[in-house]
């Protein structure tokens, strides 16, 4: 009998730059998958992003195909990508009291 293959990520968009963990990743695991081939290099929980390609710092983040942040510092392929080295394009509309 075949192993059932567990999906680890998911790719929205083909030109996105990063993909959304299914799992929780730790570090030097492998992900082979849609093309991808990614050693982890940080634990990353699930529902956060990793870095598919190497990204510049100033560079835009893609998510669905769009962009909706730009790294502030320079992000390696299989890194974790979140507030630590990202900053979002989105402006709150918030008012602060």
């Amino acid at each position: 009998m075949l192993p059932i293959l567990m999906r680890k990520v998911l790719i929205l968009n083909e030109n996105d730059n990063i993909a959304v963990c299914l799992v929780d990743l730790e570090i030097g695991e492998v992900i082979g998958q849609d093309g991808l081939n990614l050693t982890i290099q940080n634990r990353i929980p699930r529902g956060h992003k990793v870095a598919t390609k190497n990204i510049s710092k100033d560079d835009g983040i893609i998510k669905y195909g769009e962009r909706m942040g730009h790294a502030t510092s320079e992000i390696k392929i299989g890194e974790h990508v979140h507030t630590h080295n990202v900053l979002g394009d989105r402006l709150s509309t918030e008012q602060v009291k």
